[in-house]
C-alpha cells in the first residue's frame, strides 16, 4: 500500500478531499492510512499538540536544489507574508491561503494539494490552528519538512486574561501569536534559520533581509508602543469576537472581559448561557464596542449588541486577525495589517 500511495500522488489527493464528507472516524482512517506512506506523520502528531508545551524546529540539513529554487509553501497569508520579506527572490513561494480567508474553515483544493506536493519546505504556525491541513499537507508533500514558526515561543492557554472563560478550551495553547509583534521577530529569527540551513548557499541573502524586516518589525513595535501609552488603562477593555487577542493583551495590559465565540476555532457557536453571561459582563463593565474579524460573520456580534440596553450605541469593528486584507488594502501585509488594528482599536475606545 505505501509503495502505491507513494507512486499515485494524484489519486492520493482525490482521497483526500472524499475523506472531507465523511464522518470524523474516516478522518481517522485517513490518518491510519497516511502512517503508512509517509514518515513525516511521526512529526505532524507534535503540530496537533494543544497542551501549553513549546513547539520546536526539526533537524535539518541541506537541500540539494540542482540550480533551482527552494520550494516553500505557507500555509496562511499572513506567514506567507512574512515568509516573502525574508525569503524574496531565492525562495519559491506558495502560499495557500489567500487574504480574507479564515484559517480555521480553510479547505485545500485538489489544485493547492497538487502544487504543494512537491514542496521541500511546508511552514505553518502550529498549535493546530491549521487543522486538518496539515495532515494534508503531510500526505500529499511526504518529501517535504514541515516547520512551525511559532517554535520556542511560549504558548498562553486559550481563555487566558478572559473574564468569562468557557469549559470548551480544556487546557488548549492559543496559536495566535502573530498579533504581538514582538512574537514575528521570533518567527524571522525561526524563518532565517530554517532557510539558511536548508539553502547554505544563499544564507547571506536571508540574513540581510532578515535583518531589513526585523527593523521594520521594531518601528511597529515602536508605533504599538506609542499609541498605547495614549490609552488609559482603565480603557483597555475590549470584547472580541473569538480567542484570538490573548497575546496582544498579555504585552499591551489589555482585558479581553469575553468573547463571543468563547471557543478556539471561528466555527464554533456558544450556547444561550455564554451570550447571556458576556451581555451582563459588557453591561458591567460599561463596554459598548464589539471587535470581530474582518473575515467572520458579525450575526452573533449583532446579536449581543442588540441586548446591550444600557449603551447609546454599540459598535462592531472589524479588525484583522487571521489573514490579511485584500490586495490594495492597507492591511495586505503584516505591517500594515498590525497598525490598521491598533489604530482602529485606539479610535473605538477612546
Amino acid at each position: 500500500m505505501s509503495f502505491w500511495l507513494k507512486n499515485n500522488r494524484f489519486l492520493v489527493i482525490v482521497l483526500l478531499l472524499m475523506t472531507a464528507w465523511l464522518h470524523s472516524s474516516c478522518r481517522a482512517g485517513s490518518e491510519q492510512l497516511a502512517a503508512s506512506a509517509s514518515d513525516q506523520t511521526i512529526i505532524v502528531e507534535e503540530f496537533h499538540q494543544e497542551e501549553l508545551q513549546q513547539l520546536k524546529i526539526p533537524e535539518l540539513e541541506a537541500i540539494e536544489l540542482d540550480d533551482g529554487k527552494l520550494r516553500v509553501v505557507a500555509t496562511t497569508s499572513i506567514i506567507g507574508d512574512v515568509v516573502s520579506h525574508v525569503g524574496g527572490e531565492a525562495i519559491e513561494l506558495l502560499t495557500l491561503m489567500e487574504p480574507g480567508q479564515d484559517p480555521h474553515s480553510y479547505e485545500p483544493t485538489a489544485g493547492e494539494l497538487t502544487r504543494a506536493a512537491d514542496a521541500h519546505l511546508i511552514l505553518v504556525n502550529g498549535w493546530d490552528l491549521e487543522e486538518g491541513l496539515v495532515d494534508d499537507l503531510a500526505n500529499v508533500a511526504e518529501d517535504a519538512i514541515m516547520v512551525p514558526l511559532s517554535a520556542d515561543i511560549t504558548p498562553l492557554t486559550f481563555g487566558q486574561n478572559v473574564q468569562a472563560v468557557s469549559d470548551n478550551h480544556d487546557g488548549q495553547a492559543d496559536p495566535h501569536v502573530w498579533l504581538d509583534p514582538h512574537l514575528v521577530r521570533q518567527w524571522v529569527l525561526n524563518l532565517e534559520g530554517v532557510l539558511a540551513k536548508m539553502d547554505p548557499d544563499n544564507a547571506n541573502i536571508y540574513r540581510d533581509r532578515s535583518q531589513a524586516y526585523l527593523e521594520e518589525l521594531d518601528q511597529l513595535i515602536e508605533y504599538y508602543d506609542e499609541i498605547v501609552a495614549m490609552i488609559p488603562t482603565e480603557l483597555r477593555k475590549v470584547v472580541t469576537n473569538h480567542d484570538s487577542f490573548a497575546y496582544f493583551a498579555d504585552q499591551y495590559d489589555f482585558e479581553i472581559i469575553g468573547t463571543v465565540v468563547p471557543a478556539a476555532s471561528t466555527l464554533a457557536e456558544p450556547s444561550a448561557t455564554e451570550l447571556a453571561q458576556l451581555v451582563q459582563i459588557m453591561e458591567r463593565e460599561k463596554v459598548c464596542t464589539i471587535f470581530s474579524e474582518a473575515t467572520a460573520n458579525d450575526r452573533l456580534a449583532s446579536a449581543v449588541a442588540s441586548e446591550l440596553p444600557g449603551c447609546e450605541q454599540v459598535k462592531i469593528i472589524s479588525l484583522y486577525t487571521g489573514a490579511l486584507g485584500v490586495s490594495g488594502s492597507p492591511a495586505d501585509n503584516y505591517l500594515g495589517m498590525m497598525r490598521a488594528n491598533i489604530d482602529a482599536i485606539n479610535a473605538a475606545i477612546r
